[in-house]
């Protein structure tokens, strides 16, 4: 057993120190695979077996698939510029700078590829030097409403990480529980980073039908695949083949067959199949297991349970600086419990939230590494701006956490 717990903290170690070496995620995530395999004694058929699961599970592959399909759409709608007339659309349709500051690292949010607040950050770095912000202020407003798509979008990676564990969730009902800690994130944001700023804007000359008409069309490879998906129950990977075809529409088409094969985004799916064999590899670590499981048995109230599970989605959050790989190690044993009903919810969503606390706050967030490069500051800095942020978002979750959890 405590070799088991030693295998996962010696490898997951390995990722900071890989990271400041400049290695690509997925390939540190195969050395700790690797790693984790040799030293937790999982048997090579074990091992073998492992991999196999992967690709023999439905919903491995379809999260696999439908990973795929939205690197595709990401690439195409970065490439297509679909994304920058919604963007030029809404800077004309509003005159408020406050506003928009919000609104563009949202909007760029949508499109779910890793370090994405680097396509936000130049809107936000223009606008922020136009009326005087500091660089770690605009870093911190990037950064925060650039990651609310990741709570409500159904195939958002951090999702569909959860479909694929839990295949038995409704997911709309753990999105309609992240809506109340987005409420919070949102409001929190705008009250520390944009409530104080002083501006003066001029009224705009502007065709406010043909501009939300725009907005409805430009935005639809967004929204298409969500309905299609509400409509008939398809997986969104053959939903999202929508998407692909209203880029088409919306784009120029000039090498459009070229452009979408160069989209498929093997990193990040190749980042996924290595977290769902991590995740096979812990399933078969029956040491941890039971340590987890002994862990809980000490004491079973449900106050004490939603702490491990706090604590460990954060730890793990913080150290892999990624929120999917975190999950896919913390998940697995969650459904170890007898946990049925709205109890599982709970304890899903509390994974959900602390891995993402985890993970926007470690340095080795790739969005808070890009934003931080672009803008020229250092974490320290960055870190001074959340001083009242962070905690407050905390007692916002514990709320959020009382609330369903009575």
């Amino acid at each position: 057993m405590v070799n088991e717990v030693v295998a996962v903290l010696v490898s997951f170690s390995f990722i900071p120190i890989l990271t400041r070496k400049r290695i690509k995620f997925n390939h540190i995530l195969l050395i700790v695979a690797a790693i984790l395999a040799l030293s937790s004694g999982i048997s090579y058929k074990a091992f073998g077996q492992a991999v196999l699961n992967v690709f023999s599970n439905t919903s491995s592959i379809t999260t696999i698939l439908t990973v795929l399909m939205v690197g595709i759409l990401g690439g195409l709608m970065k490439h297509y510029k679909i994304l920058d007339v919604v963007v030029d659309t809404l800077m004309e349709l509003i005159n408020d700078s406050k506003k928009i500051l919000m609104i563009i690292p949202a909007i760029m949010g949508l499109l779910v590829i890793p370090g994405g607040a680097l396509l936000s950050a130049p809107f936000v770095n223009n606008i922020g030097e136009d009326i005087k912000l500091s660089p770690a202020r605009r870093a911190a407003i990037n950064l925060v409403f650039r990651h609310i798509a990741m709570f409500i979008l159904p195939y958002s990676t951090s999702l569909l990480i959860v479909t694929a564990e839990m295949p038995n969730l409704n997911i709309f009902k753990l999105i309609g529980m992240n809506l109340l800690f987005l409420l919070f994130l949102v409001n929190l944001g705008y009250y520390f980073f944009i409530r104080d700023i002083k501006v003066e804007d001029t009224p705009k000359d502007k065709d406010v039908w043909k501009s939300l008409l725009n907005i409805l069309l430009y935005t639809s490879p967004i929204y298409v695949p969500i309905v299609i998906y509400a409509i008939t129950g398809w997986p969104f990977y053959i939903t999202l083949i929508a998407s692909v075809f209203m880029v088409y529409l919306l784009g120029d088409k000039k090498d459009f067959a070229k452009r979408t094969l160069k989209s498929i985004n093997w990193n990040i799916v190749l980042t996924v199949v290595i977290i769902f064999i991590i995740k096979e590899i812990i399933l078969n670590m029956e040491g941890l297991l039971g340590i987890f499981n002994n862990m809980l048995n000490i004491n079973n109230s449900m106050l004490f349970i939603m702490l491990v599970f706090f604590i460990s989605s954060f730890f793990f959050g913080y150290i892999t600086g990624n929120q999917t790989a975190a999950l896919a190690i913390i998940l697995p044993m969650l459904s170890q419990l007898n946990a049925g009903g709205n109890l599982l919810y709970l304890y899903v969503f509390i994974t959900f939230i602390a891995s993402f606390f985890g993970y926007f706050f470690s340095p080795l967030h790739l969005c808070q590494v890009f934003t931080l490069e672009y803008m020229r500051v250092n974490t320290a800095e960055l870190y001074r701006e959340y001083k009242f942020y962070l905690p407050s978002l905390f007692v916002a979750a514990l709320i959020s956490f009382l609330i369903f959890g009575f």
